[in-house]
């Protein structure tokens, strides 16, 4: 196995690192190639136990980071790695019949450094490091390819995540027991003398909370930033010497502008979300998604929540699953939710928030993300990110992204599902195949 980064036996990490666990990642707008690395298909029946040995040996987060072959190990592996939650599968679990349709994998895509290729070819790439991809149509698998893991393995979701929390919380404003336009710190008194005290939770939601909580170039490079510290604290490393508490980092947050001017991805608006249900519902983040979420639905296998060392869930990335379980989750979104669900956990109330809740095409276009996930997608028609998504269409598509290529592409009014996992720091490449696939004309409409 080839090892990167420096360091062993220790968690240590940049700044630049650090900041990037939960986003989208910097290495497409940079423009680096991965580092040198094995091809992905020699881990897909896992690992040696020297390669075992020396990846727990060197799992620093810049070697996690770096894209090579110990992000392969950590990313299927996090669970040996650090404390997490087990949200068990409660029901057996819902079929998803095969009708695979060999067209979807003849649709090409411009991935840029490895030129236009379809997606059959991109999958088996030795550049390309996709994991695996599903796409599941009218509750059906109409495509599917593993290539670095099995089905039954876990991988990290990263910031795909987010839409846990986003969900946690469209459901409490769903039972009323939060209101939107009411401020963070009604109901988070951790919170009150702090930046976040009165940002209303749609602020948070959208990622506008005007605190110098944003992750950008700036902040990534920055050790003493808000961003660098929330994982510093989340992952037990000190900063300045000394261990902090994710809550205590949080409080530090300044306002910078009036809330609701610009889009401001951060991972701590997340985290400030965990805070907020747990407050509100009295019981654990992870615990009030098995109650009513994955308990619901008819998983294969158990959600994985790795949490800091004080036990609060890392829920903007740090969450593990099986491929068809994340399709499963997404399938709640449409209207299939009843052949993977006993009851409708995603109701036409909160589909509609997070659909007709946007913000405009300006708004999005003039923050740090939005111009990059334009470029990811190599698609400039959707109107603005929502409610922790990513990205909203005009019709209603979803599209939620993650560190390391991660992704979940939700179409409503198609019923259709797309769900993968990489371990690229190149996000640019397998998210270019998502609108040629949902734009080809197989699902209906253009």
């Amino acid at each position: 196995m080839k090892l990167a980064g420096p360091g062993f036996s220790r968690w240590v990490v940049s700044g630049a690192l650090a900041a990037l666990v939960a986003s989208g990642g910097v290495s497409a707008q940079e423009g680096k190639a991965p580092p040198a690395r094995s091809p992905i298909a020699r881990f897909a029946n896992g690992f040696t136990l020297d390669e075992s040995k020396a990846a727990v040996a060197e799992r620093n987060l810049s070697a996690w980071l770096a894209g090579g072959d110990v992000s392969v190990w950590l990313n299927l592996r996090t669970s040996e790695s650090l404390p997490t939650a087990v949200v068990p599968n409660r029901q057996p679990p819902r079929a998803l019949p095969l009708a695979i349709n060999p067209a979807i994998g003849r649709i090409k895509a411009d991935t840029g450094r490895l030129g236009t290729l379809t997606l059959d070819q991109f999958m088996v790439h030795p550049e390309g490091y996709a994991q695996a991809f599903i796409v599941v149509h009218h509750g059906q698998v109409v495509y599917e390819k593993y290539v670095g893991m099995q089905p039954t393995d876990n991988h990290l979701w990263m910031s795909v995540a987010k839409t846990l929390p986003g969900l946690v919380i469209e459901q409490l404003v769903s039972a009323g027991k939060i209101d939107q336009d009411k401020t963070i710190g009604s109901y988070l008194p951790a919170l009150r003398g702090s930046g976040w005290e009165n940002v209303k939770v749609r602020d948070v939601m959208d990622m506008t909370p005007g605190l110098d909580s944003e992750e950008n170039k700036d902040t990534r490079a920055n050790p003493d930033s808000i961003a660098v510290r929330v994982f510093r604290a989340e992952f037990g490393m000190p900063y300045k010497d000394k261990p902090e508490n994710l809550l205590d980092v949080l409080k530090d947050a300044k306002k910078q502008r009036e809330p609701g001017l610009t889009f401001d991805y951060g991972s701590p608006c997340t985290e400030v979300l965990v805070y907020l249900a747990e407050a509100v519902t009295g019981e654990r983040w992870s615990q009030y998604v098995d109650h009513h979420i994955w308990s619901k639905l008819g998983t294969e296998a158990p959600l994985l929540v790795s949490t800091t060392p004080d036990g609060v869930a890392i829920a903007h990335g740090i969450v593990s699953s099986r491929l068809r379980d994340v399709a499963r989750f997404g399938m709640l979104y449409t209207p299939s939710w009843n052949k993977v669900a006993s009851e409708q956990v995603v109701t036409p109330e909160i589909l509609e928030r997070i659909r007709k809740g946007v913000r405009s095409r300006e708004f999005f276009r003039k923050g740090f993300d939005g111009p990059i996930f334009v470029d990811w997608l190599r698609d400039d028609a959707m109107t603005s990110n929502s409610q922790q998504w990513d990205a909203i269409w005009p019709d209603g598509d979803m599209w939620k992204s993650g560190l390391m290529a991660q992704g979940l592409y939700v179409s409503p009014k198609r019923d259709l599902v797309i769900a993968y996992f990489s371990v690229n720091t190149d996000a640019s490449m397998i998210n270019r195949f998502v609108r040629p696939i949902v734009t080809s004309g197989m699902f209906g409409g253009k």
